[in-house]
């Protein structure tokens, strides 16, 4: 039954990944037979896809095909259920008295004995004879003495006597004295090798074990009496086990460092091949979008990514939001943007922006020190900085403007620490939770392809996340351009900003290898270059995107 109902859930996931994918691509209409349990017909299937273009169209056969095939498998799952155990005597408990129960039936069978229910034996075994005291008789010594069976293993003081000697007297085989008939059912020091042989006649041919007796210990046990040698068939050779592949061996060990850097210059060979991107005539930035036509082009750009994703055979399964939110304690640190941007709204009415204030207030003091040496990767003074936190969690809303003056004053390493900390703490990462997975994939991409997937995932984040994420990149390029005097290069300040734009505890798994985690971080530091390589061009719609959402739909033409 537990097999059964895995054999379900995995079905139930694949076609809710299904479902939700046709949803967001704004194809609701081809998830509704699989929720009914029915598959897409040709017919509905064809419908919908007619005005994509051919790669969109492929990438919802694509999915359409994986859902009817998971809803034939959950139907026949479903028919080719297995019977559950209880029903096998339900019959025969709902069965009446007048019938007879099988005494095997159920454990309690000696109650449906013929005794008229009083507990007696039954009237026609009065006359019958006691049976015999089998111990009485072994002790009374009435009869012969037991003899030994044919298979029966003999104890190890019986072994085969050498050659030329006689055998002992059958006095020394013969059962223990009448006296002590209570060893009789006591274990003897029978081994487990000692088996039958031909000592009784009987020519041994071959022996197979049973149960759960284990295996001899090499070295130690013995079968017959002989050692285990290396080519007996109970010794079993195993592999030596290597360790990862950076390790196998010297030569690779030399040609396959365990290191960052290395990861990541061989990830950047890659990216020399620039392709045409971004598209002519795309100059509309997505905050110019008109709210009916953003509505109309989110499908298209979820169609677009997938169909770039199932081009180059990389991963695309959006990860769920969480449904418990979690509690927000906190007055700033730890408060989702969604959160600050609404008291932003109520205390100062402020609309403008969807970066909230005291991140916006933290940029503006830090782009003013991004000539200091070593910004961002050294660390401010542990007390300067706990200080300055507490400052902005207990006054920023009622003392705006003298955190903003200490904000001013405040050292740039120490500012450099509380943004981090800032960005770090949201319950929600930049990149979202749902859509960071995607992101990260693209770092087996180059150039414009590259550019162009990430150009289509930013399009498809939400409002507040996509604002400050375009406000960290601007402010870490500004970094980055003053590297001649601050010393943190375009590389240096990804490797800063990656733990924050890709959290490493959503990310990495406490079982991946070490090899892993370091190639995961060297991902994570590919894909925050790229973004900040590309920051100007992210944000602009495609412009065959823009022109298929704003085209009208066409009239139907009915015939009467």
């Amino acid at each position: 039954m537990g097999a059964l109902c895995r054999f379900h859930a995995k079905y139930v996931i694949e076609g809710e990944l299904e479902t939700e994918w046709l949803q967001a691509a704004g194809l609701g209409s081809l998830a509704a037979p699989a929720r009914a349990g029915l598959e897409v017909t040709e017919a509905q299937l064809g419908e919908a896809v007619r005005p994509l273009p051919r790669d969109q169209a492929a990438a919802v056969r694509r999915r359409v095909r994986r859902l009817n095939r998971t809803v034939r498998r959950k139907r026949a799952a479903s028919r080719a259920r297995k019977p559950d155990i209880r029903d096998v005597f339900r019959d025969l408990e709902n069965s009446s008295g007048s019938e007879p129960r099988s005494r095997s039936a159920t454990p309690d069978s000696l109650d449906s004995l013929p005794s008229a229910g009083s507990g007696s034996p039954p009237a026609e075994w009065a006359d019958a004879p006691a049976p015999t005291d089998f111990v009485d008789t072994y002790q009374g010594g009435g009869h012969s003495a037991l003899g030994r069976t044919p298979s029966a293993p003999a104890p190890r003081r019986a072994r085969l006597s050498p050659p030329g000697q006689h055998s002992p007297p059958a006095s020394q085989h013969s059962p223990p004295a009448p006296h002590r008939g209570h060893d009789l059912f006591k274990p003897n020091d029978l081994h487990w090798a000692d088996i039958a042989s031909n000592t009784e006649g009987i020519e041994l041919l071959g022996y197979q074990r049973y149960g759960t007796v284990q295996g001899p210990r090499i070295g130690k046990e013995r079968i017959n009496g002989s050692i285990l040698k290396d080519s007996d068939p109970f010794v079993k050779k195993h592999a030596v086990v290597s360790r990862a592949k950076s390790v196998a061996s010297a030569g690779s060990a030399a040609q396959q460092p365990l290191s960052f850097e290395h990861k990541f210059n061989l990830d950047r060979q890659v990216l020399n091949q620039e392709e045409e991107w971004p598209e002519e005539g795309s100059t509309v930035d997505i905050e110019c979008v008109a709210e009916p036509t953003l509505k109309k082009l989110q499908p298209l750009v979820w169609l677009e990514l997938t169909a770039l994703f199932d081009r180059y055979s990389l991963p695309f399964h959006k990860r769920k939001p969480h449904k418990k939110k979690r509690k927000e304690e906190g007055s700033v640190f730890g408060v989702s943007v969604e959160t600050l941007l609404r008291k932003d709204m109520i205390l100062w009415e402020e609309t403008w922006s969807s970066v909230p204030s005291v991140l916006r207030a933290v940029s503006a003091a830090l782009a003013q020190r991004c000539a200091d040496e070593g910004l961002l990767r050294v660390p401010g003074n542990k007390h300067k900085v706990e200080a300055l936190c507490q400052l902005v969690e207990r006054e920023w809303w009622s003392e705006r403007s003298a955190v903003e003056a200490a904000l001013r004053r405040a050292a740039g390493h120490d500012l450099a620490a509380l943004y981090k900390r800032l960005l770090r703490e949201l319950p929600q990462p930049p990149l979202t939770q749902e859509l960071m997975r995607l992101f990260y994939h693209t770092y087996a991409l180059s150039g414009g392809t590259q550019a162009r997937a990430l150009n289509l995932l930013v399009l498809l984040l939400p409002a507040e996340q996509r604002a400050t994420l375009r406000a960290v990149l601007r402010l870490v390029r500004a970094v980055a351009a003053r590297a001649d005097r601050n010393k943190m290069s375009e590389h240096n300040v990804a490797m800063i900003i990656a733990p924050t734009l890709f959290p490493p505890s959503l990310l990495i798994k406490p079982t991946d290898s070490l090899e892993t985690q370091v190639a995961t971080a060297a991902n994570s530091c590919v894909v925050t270059e790229a973004l900040m390589r590309w920051a100007d061009s992210l944000w602009l719609v495609p412009a065959s995107l823009l022109a298929a959402a704003q085209r009208k739909p066409r009239a139907r033409h009915h015939h009467t």
